[in-house]
């Protein structure tokens, strides 16, 4: 009987891993780190390298750069309301500074329907068409349409939508289900359609990549529900909860465990059973059904400073992967993993292994003696104050793991679970999972079995 391969592929923010199993046993794994390298011409290179190993589907997890979300970076798009409601989503985040879109494109228009269903003021076509003339004044082709009580009587929202695609502009509504809190799906849709152009354009370089090797209709995508999906442009935001819940599901419910995924861009505590409705965003509640995941306050790039009282502690900026760690060779600041930069774990790690600069970690100690010239401490040993910091990082990964699990059992993950594994070797209810492409070998396997259950 000839063996059946699955494609797992994972996209992050800073990086791409990909996962070629035959059946759950995986036979080729590779990262990239996108900064430096392609991720169509990774992933094509990947099944290229493996073409004895032809996968039959693949399925994706993706997960866009949250500063993509904002229209200033990703474009504006038009919004048009119920009137009164134009400022509704901006009164309801969590900032005055968050903005959905630019204030010149928000528009409202008469109509209303009550909560029962009942149209009270039908939608008079005519008070759109100045509102057209006026986008196209802009050039601006989006338009999200945000109507009261909509998902229980369409009627108003549907007329609209007909005419709008009548005039050339693309239209974004918020899913027809039962949520009963408007602002989550408003918000939902409104960044759906902020970053519809740049999902889209990720979307089509994973295609091409697979070119060749796997049919458009052969290619999966993962949302944060553990569901497929292929065109739908309602399930763009939904995307970035996709690994996480696959983690959950693979990792954690099948040995009704937590799931705490050390990975190269995050550490996340991803509950195995328990649901959040709702991502509690900067912009407010956003409609994303999702395995109940806590982003740690320890995160990989967290960067190195001097508290109020002039000793060694963790800033509350993360400095990320652009520029990186110190070494790397091109970031300025002291990062958290920057203090295993010597580690054989880390240095050996798929992905970042032949990324290590010598004359970044240098900068690295040059800074952390500096730091500690003006401190309060009265140990200049570099050596000495790494052990230190290190052992902070430890004892405060396991306290926060500790006391936010919902589980008894626990489960740690990921590409930095065996670099971290002493903060957990005094616990009898935790797990070390030595896989470390965990995000994309667990998307595979969620991935088949969602389209299993699905046939």
């Amino acid at each position: 009987m000839q063996n059946r391969f699955l494609l797992g592929v994972s996209v992050g923010e800073s990086f791409a891993e990909y996962s070629l199993l035959s059946d759950t046993k995986p036979v080729a794994q590779k990262r990239v780190y996108l900064a430096r390298e392609s991720l169509k011409q990774s992933l094509s290179q990947f099944v290229n390298d493996n073409a004895g190993q032809k996968p039959t589907q693949a399925f994706v997890s993706l997960r866009l750069p949250k500063k993509l979300l904002s229209y200033e970076l990703s474009g504006a798009v038009a919004h048009i309301t119920t009137e009164g409601f134009e400022h509704w989503l901006h009164l309801c985040a969590k900032s005055p500074e968050q903005t959905l879109t630019s204030k010149d494109l928000l528009f409202s228009v008469k109509e209303r329907v009550l909560a029962n269903g009942t149209v009270e003021i039908p939608l008079d076509i005519n008070d759109l068409e100045p509102v057209v003339a006026k986008l196209q004044m802009m050039d601006c082709k989006k338009v999200c349409l945000h109507f009261l009580h909509s998902a229980t009587h369409p009627a108003n929202l549907q007329v609209a939508k007909n005419y709008l695609q009548e005039k050339g502009l693309e239209v974004f509504t918020p899913e027809n289900n039962d949520n009963p809190h408007e602002v989550s799906r408003w918000n939902k849709n409104a960044l759906n359609a902020t970053i519809s152009s740049v999902f889209t354009d990720r979307k089509a370089e994973i295609v091409a990549a697979l070119e060749g090797v796997l049919s458009k209709e052969e290619i999966y995508f993962l949302n944060s529900s553990g569901k497929l999906f292929q065109e739908d442009s309602s399930q763009n935001v939904n995307s970035l909860f996709s690994a996480g819940t696959a983690l959950g599901h693979y990792f954690g419910a099948l040995k009704k465990a937590d799931v705490l995924y050390l990975g190269l861009e995050s550490f996340l505590l991803i509950s195995g059973s328990s649901w959040s409705s709702s991502w509690e965003s900067p912009w407010g509640a956003v409609e994303v059904p999702h395995l109940k995941t806590i982003e740690l306050g320890v995160q990989p790039t967290l960067g190195i400073a001097l508290n109020t009282f002039g000793r060694f502690d963790f800033s509350k900026t993360q400095e990320g992967w652009e520029p990186g760690p110190m070494f790397l060779g091109r970031g300025q600041k002291p990062a958290l993993l920057d203090l295993w930069a010597e580690n054989a774990k880390l240095t050996k790690l798929p992905g970042l292994e032949d990324r290590f600069s010598p004359q970044g970690i240098q900068r690295f100690k040059n800074s952390f003696f500096a730091l500690s010239k003006i401190s309060q401490t009265r140990d200049s040993d570099i050596s000495h104050l790494t052990k230190e910091m290190q052992s902070l990082t430890l004892q405060r990964l396991a306290m926060e793991a500790y006391l936010n699990r919902q589980s008894e059992k626990l489960v740690v993950t990921g590409p930095l679970a065996t670099v971290f594994a002493n903060a957990f070797k005094k616990d009898s209810h935790t797990l070390i999972e030595t896989e470390e492409f965990s995000e994309s070998y667990a998307t595979a396997l969620c991935g088949h079995k969602a389209l299993q259950e699905s046939l």
